[in-house]
């Protein structure tokens, strides 16, 4: 399995998290705030939404730069030909962790 899809399975299996598709991702949630969307078109290309500090830090990191249509919201890209499972991991609970603070608000 490729380390998209073993990372897809792994957010699929996340409680309370809900998946729709969106603007040509399938996107996953929780209580309504986004946090991950996997690319639909290909199997490298993962967005997920980081406070925007832990974003400064992680396009510091190889494979991951800022995402050009949500950047200033604090999205960011990875490449999975780049990026570990376990980096993009690392990222995607911050991501999670990110929109639950959201939602509360």
């Amino acid at each position: 399995m490729s380390n998209y899809n073993s990372l897809k399975n792994k957010v699929a299996g996340i409680p309370k998290v809900t998946a729709k598709p969106m603007f040509g991702h399938q996107c996953y949630s929780i209580s309504g705030k986004v946090f991950v969307g996997f690319n639909n078109k290909n199997d490298w290309q993962i967005i997920v939404r980081l406070p925007k500090d832990e974003q400064q830090i992680a396009i510091k990191t190889k494979g991951i730069k800022p995402f050009s249509h949500g950047a200033k919201a604090g999205w960011a890209e990875m490449d999975m030909s780049q990026v570990t499972t376990n980096n993009a991991l690392k990222w995607v609970k911050k991501g999670h962790e990110h929109a639950k603070i959201l939602a509360k608000k």
